[in-house]
């Protein structure tokens, strides 16, 4: 068994905040629910563009999965114990990039209707 998650850089002005996530996000709704994202988007005050960076690993052979929160968590742990855990255990299979338009009067994207 394969396990599918990501490593994720977010960036806005001076900002940057890097965390795993399962799966590959190729939006800001794949994003949603990881508390490094709501956190690093919740410190934004002003309309602003957010590079996103993600590097998809995976761990392990065969049929591919999508990580669990919990998997994500205990690569989490092993990347922390292991600063070379992502390149000396998994296998970068794609690296993509996107942006998100952030606004104060949008939340994460999506209109705020008053």
């Amino acid at each position: 068994m394969a396990v599918l998650f990501s490593a994720v850089t977010l960036t806005a002005d001076n900002n940057q905040v890097e965390f795993l996530a399962a799966g590959i996000p190729r939006d800001a709704d794949d994003l949603e629910g990881w508390t490094a994202y709501e956190n690093f988007m919740d410190e934004l005050d002003s309309e602003q563009e957010v590079s996103v960076h993600v590097e998809a690993y995976l761990y392990g052979e065969g049929e591919t999965f999508k990580a669990t929160p919990e998997e994500v968590a205990y690569f989490k742990m092993r990347a922390d114990a292991d600063e070379e855990f992502l390149h000396d255990h998994c296998d970068n299979i794609e690296d993509a990039d996107f942006t998100i338009q952030w606004s104060p009067d949008e939340l994460y994207g999506v209109e705020l209707e008053l």
